[in-house]
């Protein structure tokens, strides 16, 4: 199946004489040499079944010029020059056809602006993984002399995947739509999941596999349009290039001021609510507050509530004193000042999280936003400065 839009080229309209440019038709495997238009030339190296879209102005000029048995070829007439009636046509015609037939589209007579020439190959994409489908396009070498035959399915791959990157540096989030030869986008689609699953224990390792791949596609000069996209997302990842040496709760604070750049709400939120738990139990851990037994074998998640409960609550249940080693009256009275801004905060983030997760109908989003920034700020901080690196623990 042989598809292409007609134009109005390969005849003096005002001498009626026809006229000729050379085509290039290498990259085809085809003959060069002097054709009157690109439709000319596909008729005379293609044997198949021929769809031809052009307004009637544009049939009846092809009739005209080119002069050949019409029980070969199939015109369908587009109104105007309608885009929106080209896409639908084009589309409909390589939807119908059958999984094993080879489809040859030309394009050069019917997108003359670069901008709409890659968004349309760019939503044929997935059309290249499904069909035989070869898209080409008359390249300008000399105006109105000479063309030069390319394929555009290699733009193609680059245009979607110039799409699927600019959507990760916007979301982090990567939907895999296929192969693109010579670029792993494996590497970051199993980032996304790790980063968007809360997977801390491969996030790293495939922090570095999608360096690797960047690294490795910024030599292929066929990428050399994207470096500016690598570029922003090896800034927007320069977060993650010690990750893993950091203890957790900074792990979280890191992920938390990610995630709200990104517009991930809920997300930071949750994140930030877990950094300063992990933050408050951690930091008592290493000033033996919590022995190393019950560091170890304890459920980390009550751990982590009841330590956030005693700063914040000024109390714990007496079944659970028996995993501490601390006077805990005495702990509070002597480090009350430590405590202090961390209950503050915790008490406020415990309430916007319930305005979001419950959807709360009288807070606005805009509020919501803009008291987390105030809360991350100040628990980044907090974390940051280490505020309760100085405990008071002795009786």
């Amino acid at each position: 199946m042989v598809i292409s839009i007609l134009g109005m080229s390969g005849m003096d309209r005002e001498k009626i004489n026809k006229t000729t440019a050379y085509y290039n038709c290498e990259q085809l495997d085809k003959k060069s040499g002097e054709y009157y238009n690109a439709t000319d030339m596909l008729l005379k190296n293609y044997h198949d079944r021929f769809y031809f879209l052009g307004t009637y102005e544009a049939i009846e000029f092809q009739k005209k010029l080119l002069n050949y048995p019409e029980d070969t070829i199939i015109f369908l007439e587009i109104k105007d020059n309608s885009l929106d009636e080209i896409f639908e046509k084009v589309y409909e015609l390589i939807s119908k056809a059958k999984m094993s037939e080879e489809i040859l589209l030309d394009i050069t007579h019917g997108f003359r602006h670069q901008s709409i020439s890659a968004i349309f190959s760019a939503t044929l994409h997935r059309f290249l993984h499904e069909s035989n489908l070869k898209i080409i396009f008359a390249k300008q070498v000399i105006e109105f002399k000479e063309y030069e035959y390319i394929s555009l399915n290699e733009y193609i791959d680059i245009t979607q995947l110039a799409l699927l990157l600019t959507g990760f540096i916007r979301t982090l989030n990567f939907v895999e739509s296929g192969t693109i030869d010579g670029f792993a986008t494996i590497a970051f689609s199993n980032f996304s999941k790790a980063l968007l699953s809360n997977d801390f224990y491969t996030l790293h390792n495939a922090y570095k596999n999608l360096l690797i791949t960047l690294q490795r596609a910024k030599t292929d000069k066929k990428f050399d349009h994207l470096k500016e996209l690598f570029e922003q997302i090896e800034e927007t990842l320069a977060v993650f290039e010690n990750f893993d040496k950091e203890p957790i709760y900074k792990q979280y604070c890191i992920v938390a001021n990610l995630m709200f750049e990104k517009n991930y709400i809920l997300l930071s939120l949750t994140y930030l609510f877990e950094a300063i738990r992990w933050y408050c139990s951690y930091t008592f851990h290493e000033n033996g507050i919590i022995s190393k037994h019950t560091w170890k074998t304890f459920d980390q998640y009550r751990l982590n509530q009841d330590v956030i409960s005693f700063i914040s609550q000024k109390s714990i249940k007496k079944y659970r004193q028996n995993f501490y080693d601390k006077n805990f009256l005495t702990l509070y009275e002597n480090n009350k000042t430590l405590f202090e801004p961390i209950a503050t905060e915790y008490e406020a983030l415990k309430g916007l999280r319930n305005h979001l997760t419950h959807v709360n109908p009288k807070q606005h989003t805009v509020d919501i936003k803009s008291s987390l920034k105030q809360h991350l700020n100040k628990i980044t901080a907090l974390i940051d400065e280490d505020c309760l690196k100085n405990l008071h623990v002795k009786n």
